[in-house]
């Protein structure tokens, strides 16, 4: 892509990600300082990712990862390939907001790798979703519906799925949601309080009157090398990602930009009709019985009562870069596929510890994010918060 060509996408991405940040709630918790450290993670993120996406380029093409990352468990889906454009995108603006506000402070350098890195991330979206979108839903979907139909399979692959699902009772059904809520709450911990681990996908339209969903829940600790330094537990899963298939009756659903997925009724366990569990195993997925939801419930319990224990004796500095560092380790999701994350120095950048970790000790905000607040009318004189990237 050329200057103009990126600037009109970074205004695309602008509109998109600038309505789900203004209609997004301060991030606040107890335990981890959330706003803090992905503000830490984005400033990392500009600093980094350009050069893992070349190491990354350098085996294969986005094409070839959008196309074969729709699949039920792919590490690439709907939340993770915003990875590149929210982060990335969200560190070079408080970057250029420090060095005085005008795109023109960002190096050359700088200015082709924003290009690189933003071609990169079209080329995959548009060959992940269908119809050549960038995300799941448009800015009038989400403004009009809350989201839109997340479509992450192929048919033969929703085909196969709906042939999996299993008539469940109500008793039988409320025994898989709580199993997967209780994994929901340990994925949410072990991510420093993220939602990294999960996705949602669908609706896949069964009948007049059923739909189909999944929510998938990937890196749970099943031994080994844990996903992070610290996921390593006494417990351990059955298997280290799950995916729950539901088969719903009388409900609406839509998916939001961040794979979370609304329905109508909100409460929808009494219209479970059917209901499949499923693993993957490299690039093969396998249907689990549901006598699997025991040992992933009594796992799931005594994980987090170890990761909790755990994290309440860490001060604000580790709780900080821990939280960065998984964001930033979102990454890992691309040099997987080609098999390079063990040739990756995942640590945060000396730059990032040297300067915005002792900067994010002392607060939780970071004033280039005020960028999104101004008004509409000095949004229209100065262009988007995002930036475009200067031409001179």
């Amino acid at each position: 892509m050329d200057i103009k060509e990126t600037n009109e996408l970074i205004a695309h991405v602008n509109e998109i990600f600038e309505y789900q940040i203004l209609n997004r709630t301060l991030l606040e918790s107890k335990l981890f300082p959330v706003t803090a450290y992905i503000c830490v993670s984005f400033y990392n993120s500009y600093e980094m990712l350009h050069d893992i996406l070349k190491k990354v380029a350098a085996k294969t093409t986005p094409e070839e990862m959008g196309k074969k990352s729709r699949k039920i468990l792919s590490e690439l889906q709907a939340l993770t390939l915003n990875y590149i454009p929210l982060y990335y995108m969200e560190g070079r603006m408080g970057d250029i907001y420090r060095k005085g506000d005008d795109p023109k402070y960002e190096s050359m350098e700088k200015r082709k790798e924003t290009m690189f890195v933003l071609d990169f991330w079209k080329r995959l979206a548009s060959s992940y979703y269908q119809n050549g979108k960038l995300f799941v839903a448009t800015l009038d979907e989400i403004k009009e519906n809350g989201g839109s139909a997340n479509i992450a399979l192929y048919d033969p692959d929703v085909t196969w799925s709906i042939d999996q699902i299993k008539d469940v009772s109500q008793d039988e059904a409320h025994k898989i949601r709580r199993t997967m809520a209780n994994l929901e709450v340990l994925s949410f911990l072990d991510e420093c309080e993220a939602r990294a681990k999960l996705c949602d996908h669908g609706p896949y339209r069964i009948n007049d009157q059923e739909i189909l969903i999944f929510r998938e829940i990937s890196h749970l600790y099943a031994g080994g090398k844990p996903h992070f330094p610290w996921s390593e537990t006494e417990a351990k899963a059955p298997h280290d990602n799950i995916a729950f298939a539901y088969r719903l009756k009388n409900v609406d659903a839509v998916v939001d930009n961040f794979a979370t997925m609304r329905t109508d009724p909100v409460n929808w366990g009494d219209h479970v009709t059917g209901a499949a569990l499923f693993t993957r195993e490299g690039d093969d997925v396998f249907p689990l019985g549901f006598d699997v939801l025991e040992p992933f419930f009594d796992y799931s319990n005594k994980a987090m009562r170890e990761l909790y224990l755990k994290f309440t004796k860490w001060d604000r500095k580790q709780r900080l870069i821990a939280g960065a560092y998984a964001y930033c380790y979102g990454y890992a999701r691309y040099t997987n596929f080609v098999g390079i994350t063990d040739e990756i120095n995942w640590d945060l950048t000396e730059k990032t510890m040297t300067k915005y970790v002792p900067e994010f000790l002392e607060t939780d905000f970071d004033k280039g994010i005020t960028r999104h607040f101004r008004s509409k009318a000095k949004k229209r004189k100065e262009g988007p918060s995002l930036y475009y990237i200067a031409e001179d």
